[in-house]
């Protein structure tokens, strides 16, 4: 294999050439977060001398074995995580589009190096450069404890995985050209959790300046944690550990940290289970990012961002069909929507589109998509429409591309092999065969235009309309694209008023 070096203001990197692109792994663009450093903000990397290989990952951050599909990366776990991967047509002068692209997994799960997300396949096609990378997960990422962690003077423990993120688009913004990238067009990607804390980095004051366009996919934008509830997992965790003094926290086991976060639930939460995402602590994060969005807070970025049709399948495709009789779809509904709606009209707004349908198919699509629309689809809704009233670039898509794996349909993480080109790892989800290859050409192509020009518009899709929150166009992307107008109005008009930090005049 072709070697190649990227000189970095940290040191020479000499990375590997596959196929037609460069890739440089495990590159540090932070210290090991572990010892006296555990809990504590990222400090700088520390520069090396002569060439650092950079042809294997870094370790992913530590979390439960066998947590995710996202995590299985073949890599060892180690509190030293902070590293970054770059994939590039060429470490040259070009100033190509950056894409840093935040990995999913319930910010409890997951890393840069899975194999889902190799960023070959989009780097090649779209002549950019991807950019994937580990932060702190879990109680080591997010725990919300103030004193207790013994903060130094001027630091915040708050929202640490988020601090981590924050420093790689620093290195990203002062690193770029070395791997070919344009420092000056930045574009900050996320899936589920990720883009969770792609849409709370659009509203932290900290960030600002640091990435020029954003995209969401898939993001449960509603699981951003109020801070009362953050601090009551940190209660959980720190007494199953014992209350120990911050000294006596960073000698902790880590294996000890990870089996006392395992047994740390909130019994209120809803499924799925957010203990671990973003609180909005006033700091790093100082409200909740759709608020910020509807005051017109958030960075004044182009946006892309947009849901699965079927989001919650993935989740309830292998439950029995006695699961969804009529007294239980109800009672999910109760569940969901709490005291502020009928659950019975809330379904029959849902039936209302699917009455040619054999009943117990019926009730399977209605609960999946109600759990789907209020963790998922209304919150980015939500999200794009507030950020295109105060007048940014918005466009939105619905994927209708339909998994070949039964009962799945267009489910949450199908977009992830589509947009990379991962597609024989993500066969199940998507597909790898001739028509989902120009499925996922189609979306790449997408993506990097939006990159490169903050607008998605392709030859083979046509010109994406913006997104306005009075017509609502959002693009369907199935085996044909398609412009739908006032997105799915009634069934996501449902769910704003249940989210509890969300104002009473505030609807979709």
């Amino acid at each position: 294999m072709e070697r190649d070096v990227a000189s970095t203001t940290l040191g020479r990197l000499r990375g590997v050439r596959e196929g037609d692109v460069q890739v440089f792994r495990g590159v540090p663009y932070a210290a090991p977060p572990a010892g006296e450093l555990r809990w504590r903000p990222p400090q700088p990397a520390q520069a090396w001398s002569g060439e650092r290989e950079a042809s294997v990952f870094g370790p992913i951050a530590p979390q439960a074995i066998g947590a995710g599909a996202l995590a299985r990366s073949g890599g060892r776990m180690s509190e030293d995580c902070l590293y970054l991967n770059v994939w590039t047509p060429a470490a040259d002068n070009a100033g190509r589009p950056v894409i840093v692209f935040l990995h999913g997994g319930g910010m409890s799960s997951g890393s840069g190096s899975a194999p889902l997300l190799n960023g070959a396949g989009l780097a090649g096609r779209g002549d950019l450069v991807v950019v994937t990378l580990n932060y702190r997960l879990g109680t080591l990422g997010v725990l919300n404890a103030g004193e207790r962690l013994g903060a130094a003077s001027g630091e915040t423990t708050a929202n640490l995985a988020l601090q981590d993120i924050l420093a790689a688009l620093a290195f990203v913004r002062r690193e770029a050209a070395a791997f070919g990238g344009d420092p000056g067009n930045v574009t900050l990607a996320g899936q589920s959790s990720g883009a969770v804390a792609t849409a709370c980095l659009m509203a932290s004051p900290a960030a600002r300046g640091l990435f020029d366009k954003a995209i969401l996919q898939s993001g449960g934008l509603e699981r951003v944690i109020a801070p009362e509830d953050a601090a009551e997992v940190a209660q959980l965790i720190l007494a199953r550990l014992g209350d120990p003094s911050p000294e006596a926290l960073r000698r902790l086991p880590l294996e000890a940290i990870l089996e006392a976060q395992a047994n740390a639930f909130r019994p209120r939460v809803l499924p799925p289970r957010g203990e671990f995402h973003p609180f909005y602590d006033g700091v790093i994060l100082p409200e909740h990012p759709i608020l910020a969005a509807l005051g017109g807070r958030s960075a004044p970025v182009p946006l892309l961002a947009g849901t699965a049709a079927h989001e919650w399948r993935t989740f309830d495709a292998n439950a029995p069909d006695e699961a969804f009789e009529e007294l239980l779809l109800v009672e999910r509904g109760r569940l969901l929507l709490g005291p502020r709606e009928d659950p019975a009209t809330v379904v029959s707004i849902y039936r209302e589109e699917r009455r040619e349908e054999e009943a117990t198919l019926v009730r399977r699509a209605i609960a999946a998509q109600m759990v789907g629309d209020r963790h998922f689809t209304a919150s980015t809704e939500l999200l794009a429409r507030g950020h295109a009233a105060a007048g940014n670039r918005v466009y939105h898509y619905e994927i209708a591309w339909q998994s070949p794996t039964p009962r799945l349909g267009a489910c949450h993480n199908i977009c992830l092999p589509l947009v990379f080109g991962t597609l024989e790892v993500g066969a199940k989800l998507s597909g790898a065969g001739t028509e989902a290859q120009a499925m996922s050409a189609k979306v790449q192509d997408a993506w990097a235009a939006f990159a490169r020009s903050g607008d998605p518009s392709t030859p083979a899709l046509g010109r994406w309309p913006s997104y306005d929150p009075i017509g609502r166009r959002s693009l369907q992307l199935g085996a044909e694209a398609r412009i739908i107008e006032r997105h799915r109005a009634a069934q996501l008009g449902v769910w704003p008023p249940v989210y509890p930090w969300m104002p009473t005049e505030a609807t979709l």
